[in-house]
């Protein structure tokens, strides 16, 4: 709002002119009237308002005698002169005052409000342009530190421009890119830039504030010298950015040993900015060693040469299907690391860990007829996953997804582990099953898990499997499938050895047995 003194030695119309006009509607407010031009002298130096509203004719010092002062007292003060005379040498005089306007009393409304509207747009022009003079030396900073990390033909050489920037020595780049901005909230984005810059003008001996969209950054004086100094600058552009409640990954190129260099500085920032989602939560990257290549034990022994896309996938479906949440929560993370390892890329792992969620759940169901309506319960994380811009924060979704689905799906408690093993066995028969997997699974001993199979069912856990095989064998191959069919749809890769298997427990080869059935 436009703060406005009305200034008349007739009170009646000093209060009319406050009611008059609807001063809010029109972009100001009414901070104070006075009687006459020395009143108004000490109100204008209290109030400091933008417009002062004076009749033209007052006792003892006059409309013109008080622009005088007020133009002493401050130049770009606004002013309109009210008269009740219609009186051309007046209106000369207060012209020469470089006034806003003259108004013969009593004041027509439209006419009023004419005037205030066209002042108001004049105004917010010279308030514009005092920011923009004001800013002036930052955006010159702006441009100078642009040439320097941009370097492009015929930029002025890179020791004149650090040295018109004030660098001296080593220093480095740290680059911030906000996130979770919609469509339509460029205003937020601007308000997060004002309040760096702020902070900012306030660190100058530390750094320099500056924008290459899509990035904000500071190019910091002096390098971050160790983990402490780069939280603590993490929880410092943390506290600015926050402000606007949004969220931001930050990254640091590391230091640069001479200013002239700092283009390098910039440039691993930037590449640390742009594989974001695969660093650290809620710090600022500097090129710790990645988390991703760290080497992760199988939550499942493996007994021989796994496929290493198909094993994992089939033994989180076991693992869910047997309710062992937390052998369900390792393979995700397996998964995972296996996912990053072949390819490198955000919307790839994202991608595939859905389709692994979808195939897992889908299997699920299709052996399970009440699995539906349990996992139905539950919130997919597809909305999350595909908004995150973390992956650990996607790992965490999807393995306490994976988690979830196990709590529903088995119980925790021993005692059936072994009637849970044989229903396993009837229903994933196809699959890699191993002794080992299950036992750690069902968090048990190998060789333990061995010897209660054989206690409770009478046979070894492999016999037991090749019967059930072989029994879902003899009924394929009496529908009049292919021997090399029905060997891979019972879970036999190698045809010869699903021979051979068919023969030790029915007496004649798979396809003597077709011809014969």
């Amino acid at each position: 709002m436009i703060k406005v003194l009305i200034v008349d030695d007739e009170p009646k119309l000093r209060e009319g002119m406050r009611t008059l006009i609807p001063w809010e509607e029109q972009g100001y407010t009414v901070v104070g009237t006075a009687a006459n031009g020395y009143e108004a002298l000490d109100k204008f130096r209290q109030l400091s308002p933008g417009l002062v509203m004076a009749d033209i004719r007052m006792p003892g010092m006059d409309g013109l005698e008080l622009i005088s002062e007020l133009r002493k007292e401050s130049p770009n003060c606004h002013v309109l002169i009210l008269s009740g005379y219609a009186d051309f040498e007046y209106a000369k005089r207060a012209i020469a005052y470089h006034i806003d306007g003259y108004l013969l009393k009593p004041v027509d409304e439209d006419e009023l409000i004419t005037y205030l509207q066209e002042l108001r747009e004049k105004i917010s022009l010279e308030e514009r342009i005092s920011e923009w003079q004001a800013a002036e030396p930052a955006r010159n900073s702006e441009v100078l530190i642009r040439e320097l990390l941009q370097m492009k033909d015929g930029s002025a050489a890179p020791g004149e421009l650090a040295a018109e920037l004030g660098l001296e020595g080593s220093c480095e780049v740290v680059l911030l890119e906000l996130k979770g901005l919609n469509k339509g909230e460029d205003i937020r984005e601007e308000q997060v830039r004002l309040l760096m810059e702020q902070h900012w003008a306030e660190e100058e001996d530390r750094g320099l504030f500056f924008m290459l969209p899509p990035y904000m950054g500071v190019m910091l004086k002096a390098p971050l010298k160790d983990d402490a100094a780069r939280d603590s600058l993490w929880l410092e552009l943390q506290h600015v950015v926050t402000k606007e409640g949004l969220a931001f990954q930050a990254a640091a190129g590391g230091a640069a040993v001479r200013p002239e260099e700092a283009f390098w500085s910039f440039n691993t920032a930037r590449a640390r900015l742009d594989d974001a989602f695969f660093g650290q939560e809620n710090t600022l990257l500097s090129g710790k060693q990645d988390h991703w290549n760290e080497p992760l034990r199988s939550p499942v022994q493996q007994e021989e040469e796994p496929d290493p896309e198909r094993d994992v996938e089939v033994q989180l479906l076991l693992a869910v299907e047997a309710g062992s949440g937390e052998v369900a929560r390792g393979l995700t993370q397996q998964i995972v690391r296996q996912l990053v390892l072949t390819r490198r890329e955000e919307t790839y792992i994202k991608d595939n860990l859905m389709r692994i969620v979808s195939s897992t759940i889908a299997r699920l169901e299709a052996a399970n007829p009440d699995a539906r309506a349990l996992i139905a319960r539950l919130a997919s994380p597809m909305g999350e996953v595909y908004s995150s811009g973390n992956l650990h924060d996607v790992e965490r979704l999807v393995a306490a997804y994976m988690e979830q689905i196990s709590g529903l799906m088995g119980s925790s408690g021993r005692g059936d582990e072994i009637k849970r093993i044989t229903d396993l066995i009837q229903r994933r028969y196809n699959e890699n099953l191993k002794l080992g997997s299950l036992s750690e699974i069902f968090n048990y001993n190998s060789a333990y898990l061995g010897k209660m199979f054989k206690n409770q069912v009478g046979e070894h856990f492999n016999t037991y499997l090749d019967k059930v095989r072989i029994e879902k064998a003899k009924q394929l191959l009496t529908q009049g499938m292919k021997v090399y069919e029905v060997a891979e749809r019972v879970g036999y890769m190698n045809s010869d050895y699903f021979n051979a298997k068919f023969r030790k427990y029915v007496g004649v080869s798979p396809s003597a047995f077709r011809k014969e059935n």
